[in-house]
């Protein structure tokens, strides 16, 4: 069986199709196109990624009808998760692929589901007849690392990992709220020989210098853009991840870190950080 899963969505969102993935396992031949970077970790996962920003799948989302480039072989099933209101992209999609069972779903579930994106996502895969078991793909990913490298590092632990901010800020605390929270494990660690790795992603670029000048003296290392490589490697040696509801959260919940998860004016029943080890504080907590 050939499936291509469509989800043209920012990390976090593209992360949350993971449980159907591995539940899907060795029954399906999967290609997934979706966006960077989110694709690049689902990548070891799915038979086939295809990059809609540049691999000339963006001409799926324009007014105009010319090509898109066509999978060989066609896929079976094909399952969209995108906004059609008109249904111009289902028109398009089974022009593409008219021998296949074309589904497309809202990027988001309507307001009357108030269970997680993940499980929504997992449900409605399985209502158009992918061979999946949406509530026990999304159970299971609630207590098993579905990211965790099969060999890794062993734990640090006296590392904790930081990321103070995510693509919304209304979801953000301000720097000087993670300052204070540094000092404050800074104090923790000073007899136990502990580190922190604070990781600063492309949405906190423009307050680097507020962090680089307060914790000049902090011992504290700063480590911008991380890699994809690299950034598994330092969440899967971490022995504590904290962080806001963010893509990168998201991950390291999936690796099976101990997480933190900050919620601030965005819904944990829809997008609670899925992994075995994870706490949740709400904003007022």
């Amino acid at each position: 069986m050939k499936i291509l899963i469509i989800r043209a969505g920012a990390m976090g969102d593209t992360l949350m199709l993971m449980p159907s993935i591995r539940a899907l396992g060795k029954s399906a031949e999967i290609t997934l196109a979706g966006r960077r970077p989110g694709i690049d970790y689902l990548r070891p996962y799915v038979d086939r990624c295809i990059d809609v920003e540049t691999s000339g799948w963006h001409r799926l989302f324009m007014e105009v009808s010319d090509n898109t480039p066509p999978l060989t072989p066609p896929p079976d099933y094909v399952t969209a998760f995108l906004n059609d209101p008109d249904g111009r992209l289902r028109d398009k999609l089974e022009r593409l692929f008219p021998n296949s069972s074309v589904n497309i779903f809202p990027v988001f579930p309507p307001e009357r589901h108030k269970g997680h994106i993940a499980l929504y996502m997992a449900k409605v895969m399985q209502d158009a007849g992918l061979p999946i078991d949406g509530e026990r793909a999304f159970e299971e990913s609630l207590e098993f690392p579905l990211l965790r490298p099969d060999s890794c590092a062993p734990v640090d632990e006296g590392l904790v990992v930081i990321h103070p901010g995510s693509g919304s800020q209304r979801k953000n605390y301000p720097p000087s709220f993670w300052l204070r929270l540094i000092t404050e494990i800074k104090e923790i660690q000073h007899s136990n020989a502990g580190r922190i790795i604070l990781l600063i992603g492309p949405a906190e670029e423009g307050v680097l210098p507020v962090f680089r000048g307060s914790l000049k003296k902090r011992d504290v290392l700063i480590k911008v853009l991380p890699e994809k490589e690299e950034l598994i490697s330092i969440l899967s040696k971490g022995a504590v991840y904290i962080g806001h509801d963010s893509g990168v959260t998201h991950l390291a919940a999936m690796t099976g870190i101990n997480v933190i998860a900050l919620f601030k004016n965005s819904p944990v029943e829809q997008w609670r950080p899925l992994g075995p080890n994870v706490m949740i504080i709400r904003n007022g907590d």
